[in-house]
């Protein structure tokens, strides 16, 4: 993602793979979920830290789990500096 030096609210948000490996990654409150979805997957991907695959971000707050609109942007659910968010896998998980 290029940031553009317009953009002079940069916040820092940590993302979670559900392996648990974790990085921090520089935003801005107008990044779409998508955008930093992409980023943040090809990240872990590069580093051999996750799978290729489809996965959307989610918030937990107040013990509460809620998906992110892959359209919104991550000031529509007021995430803030020093967040963390949680790869969530969009692939069904099959037993055996």
């Amino acid at each position: 993602m290029t940031l553009n030096p317009d953009d002079h609210l940069y916040i820092n948000v940590t993302i979670k793979t559900p392996a648990g490996f974790s990085s921090a990654f520089v935003t801005t409150p107008g990044t779409t979920s998508a955008e930093l979805t992409a980023r943040s997957v090809g990240h872990f991907v590069d580093n051999e830290q996750l799978e290729s695959g489809e996965f959307e971000l989610a918030l937990i707050r107040n013990d509460e789990q809620v998906v992110l609109d892959i359209n919104e942007s991550l000031e529509t659910y007021e995430i803030v500096e020093g967040d963390t968010l949680h790869l969530v896998s969009c692939q069904p998980h099959i037993d055996g």
